[in-house]
């Protein structure tokens, strides 16, 4: 129980930084790069911290009879968002070594941003009901007893990691913090080494044949 509020909390933390970072980023208020620097570094360190916590706390130490992961898949994803934030604001406020092309300028926007964060949310929920009427638990770290490929994973075996990588791009276009969305990059390859790899392999020697035409009727992301 412990654990589990001191979660809530250290989330809670990480959101409020981020918020008093953004507040000054997003407006038009004057602050010196040192101290917008610094307020950017407690952001990502809180959110750091939250990762570590997490996956410390929660991740299963011994292994089961799941898919051999490194970490929650939304915690790569984090980390992905958490290290284009630091570079951001390390070449922002401090190494000033380039500029982004003003061709990247078109992202910037609120509302394309939201709506793709509103994608990533009915994509994962598609997802998460499709496991639940299957009587499955979507959590990788857990045994899988059913071979899903109704609703959307008739087209794509890893909707819910699409979903993470567009929650990012999202989130990096809303705040026009376009170093974020770019990171996406790395969460996809992040995601596709260290995660979906080890889950086909798993998926495979666990549902031998089944999963072989399901890989040939399927696609992994797209």
């Amino acid at each position: 129980m412990l654990k589990k509020y001191s979660s809530y909390l250290l989330v809670i933390n990480m959101i409020y930084h981020h918020f008093i970072f953004f507040k000054w980023y997003l407006s038009d208020q004057q602050m010196q790069i040192e101290r917008a620097f610094s307020l950017g570094l407690i952001a990502f360190l809180s959110a750091i911290i939250f990762i570590l916590y997490i996956h410390i706390c929660f991740f299963p130490k011994k292994a089961a009879n799941a898919a051999h992961i490194p970490t929650f898949p939304p915690l790569i994803m984090l980390f992905s968002l958490s290290l284009g934030f630091l570079i951001g604001i390390s070449n922002l406020y401090v190494l000033q070594l380039y500029e982004l092309p003003q061709f990247f300028d078109i992202f910037r926007s609120n509302v394309l941003g939201i709506s793709v964060i509103i994608l990533s949310f009915i994509l994962i929920n598609f997802s998460i009901k499709i496991f639940i009427d299957n009587d499955e638990d979507p959590n990788p770290t857990t045994q899988s007893n059913v071979l899903i490929t109704d609703g959307i994973y008739a087209y794509i075996r890893n909707p819910m990691y699409l979903a993470l990588t567009l929650f990012q791009i999202g989130v990096g276009i809303s705040l026009s913090f376009i170093h974020i969305s770019i990171m996406a990059i790395l969460t996809v390859i992040l995601l596709h080494y260290f995660v979906i790899l080890r889950e086909e392999k798993y998926l495979l020697k666990l549902f031998g044949e089944d999963y072989k035409l399901y890989l040939k009727k399927s696609r992994r992301w797209v």
